[in-house]
């Protein structure tokens, strides 16, 4: 139904009254998937698979909290105008049990007529009674709205990072992102590539180090989960995992396929322990994306160098990721570049919470955050 534009202060009280944010329930499934197909795909088609994902993802979580819920903005018709998504966490601080909120997905229909939606649903999530609020997710005008809420951006945990391997590929499968028929172009691309290799002319292959402290092998989803559970140990601010809800993260995320197929890694010292873990998508030509990345201390530059080159071996034109602090200097002397594309807010009540953020200590992004969920950079039939 569309909006009618007010016709004096007492039709603006009226409507002011009418408009309501409240929790997000089974019965708005629908209208909130309305909402994703306008905003996103640009369409009002039905998405069933959309809905039931969106009943999988808030109402099965294996975090449920009876108190931490997602967000709508109804309309004085009963329409759902607005949502806002937001995922459970537990989390644990030095010993000391967590109740998080990370605040995702956010989503108004006409802004224009409802301007302050946002900010109230916003506001309506950081009133809740969870220790800390969190986003990796927030766009340019949501991370304004955190910015008037007198939250700054976390730079440490808001850069993107993009490391090139073979250029003419790489650059078609960005065109191809934006301008879905330059895609048709990326055998070219992989026949320049394949050209500057056989005339040696590679400046931008990884190199591979002559000597690793740190042996990777290719493992099974259920050893990456292993190595996460005890690479996790290493960081103050960590989400509290369990074997099965870290398994149903990474089912939720194994079936993100616009990226491609995970490749699971885990690195061990010359003792046989787990001193490094990761996982990325990636397909032939493509660019491929670091979903998590773990880490002992002194073992990030291991990390990395293995990273990048299994990644060239896999084929992938180049590796992206969320630049966790911990990673930034390993990252930085590898011909690495920077960029923002989402960016990190934090808050809480008792600001110590936040200082191992601040010193770059936190494990919450990624698994540990939004990153595995569906809703982020996968396609709904």
């Amino acid at each position: 139904m569309p909006w009618s534009r007010p016709n004096g202060d007492m039709d603006m009280a009226d409507r002011t009254k009418a408009d309501t944010i409240r929790d997000f329930e089974r019965g708005d499934i629908e209208g909130v998937a309305r909402l994703f197909q306008s905003a996103f795909r640009a369409s009002r088609k039905a998405s069933p698979d959309l809905s039931a994902y969106l009943q999988e993802a808030f109402f099965s979580h294996p975090w449920t909290d009876a108190e931490i819920f997602s967000k709508v903005f109804v309309g004085g018709d009963g329409g759902v105008r607005g949502f806002v998504g937001v995922f459970p966490g537990r989390f644990q601080y030095e010993g000391r049990p967590l109740r998080a909120a990370f605040a995702g997905s956010m989503v108004v229909e006409d802004p224009k007529a409802h301007p302050l939606a946002g900010a109230r649903l916003l506001r309506a999530v950081l009133a809740g009674p969870q220790d800390i609020t969190l986003t990796e997710t927030a766009n340019q005008t949501a991370l304004g709205m955190w910015q008037k809420a007198g939250y700054p951006l976390d730079v440490g945990y808001s850069l993107n990072w993009l490391r090139i391997f073979r250029p003419a590929s790489a650059a078609l499968d960005l065109a191809g992102r934006k301008i879905a028929p330059a895609r048709m172009l990326l055998p070219f691309g992989r026949i320049a590539d394949r050209a500057g290799s056989l005339v040696r002319w590679t400046p931008l292959e990884p190199p591979r180090p002559a000597h690793m402290r740190v042996t990777f092998t290719d493992v099974r989803r259920e050893e990456f989960e292993e190595a996460a559970l005890a690479l996790a140990e290493h960081y103050p601010l960590r989400p509290a995992w369990d074997r099965a809800s870290l398994n149903w993260f990474l089912e939720q995320a194994e079936q993100k396929r616009n990226f491609g197929y995970p490749e699971w890694r885990v690195g061990r010292s010359v003792t046989g322990k787990v001193s490094a873990a990761y996982v990325y998508f990636t397909q032939p030509g493509g660019i491929g994306w670091v979903l998590q990345a773990l880490a002992a201390p002194s073992s990030e530059a291991e990390l990395v160098d293995d990273m990048f080159v299994h990644a060239y071996a896999m084929g992938a034109s180049g590796l992206r990721g969320a630049a966790h602090p911990w990673l930034l200097p390993a990252l930085m002397s590898r011909k690495t570049l920077f960029y923002g594309r989402t960016f990190y807010v934090a808050q809480a009540r008792d600001k110590t919470l936040l200082e191992p953020i601040r010193r770059g200590q936190a494990l919450i992004a990624g698994l540990a955050g939004e990153s595995w969920t569906r809703l982020i950079g996968d396609r709904f039939d």
